[in-house]
């Protein structure tokens, strides 16, 4: 993870954070599943880094990346009234 790059861009008001390995090579997105973040891929973007700019960002809500608080509301009204 040496030289890799950190940052973080902002879309519809929401902070995305993501790892990528960099580089002027073909850019790869490696998106994580439900209860992880985007370091899960760290192992496979070793090996591709190589060849491809990889790029590893963190699902809303997820590691750095922030959540809306409207969205969440609705999560939580939604299954809290469910109970």
């Amino acid at each position: 993870m040496a030289g890799w790059i950190t940052g973080t861009c902002k879309a519809n008001g929401i902070d995305i954070h993501y790892l990528r390995t960099g580089g002027n090579k073909p850019p790869v997105v490696l998106l994580h599943g439900l209860m992880t973040n985007g370091t899960c891929w760290s192992p496979l973007a070793r090996t591709l880094e190589k060849d491809y700019d990889v790029v590893m960002p963190d699902a809303r809500g997820h590691g750095n990346s922030s959540a809306p608080d409207q969205c969440l509301n609705k999560w939580c009204e939604y299954f809290g009234s469910k109970n």
